[in-house]
């Protein structure tokens, strides 16, 4: 992920609202490198981060969706704003597991390919970490 859109409580404790929340884009590109290496399909952009569990409204749906965010998940905006306050890079990576639409979420976390691909960005990631 690019950048993490607050929506979560945690973030603010580390810097103030305005200030964006970007992955390092050092790690970003040796993880994009290593997915096309790979020829894994994947999409490089935002992510939602809410720690409001199953409190997606239609409302915010809609607008994150329609500003191009991609993914929702709980960590990203934590993570990336720990980093920046302790100065450190950090990125993220997303594998999709559940459906989040207009008309509901469809879980499918504990379907196959979700855990095949789970363990293909794992290795992806730690030949991504480990690579000059």
């Amino acid at each position: 992920m690019t950048e993490a859109i607050r929506d979560e409580g945690t973030s603010s404790h580390y810097s103030p609202p305005r200030v964006r929340l970007e992955s390092s884009p050092s790690l970003r590109d040796k993880l994009i490198k290593r997915l096309d290496a790979r020829q894994v399909k994947h999409y490089a952009g935002s992510v939602w981060s809410t720690d409001g569990v199953y409190r997606e409204t239609v409302k915010k749906f809609r607008k994150f969706r329609d500003t191009g965010v991609l993914a929702v998940d709980m960590e990203t905006s934590a993570i990336f704003a720990v980093a920046k306050y302790r100065k450190i890079e950090a990125a993220s990576a997303t594998v999709v597991s559940d459906i989040l639409a207009e008309t509901g979420w469809l879980q499918a976390f504990e379907h196959e390919w979700v855990i095949g691909n789970a363990e293909l960005l794992l290795k992806t990631v730690l030949e991504a970490l480990t690579s000059n």
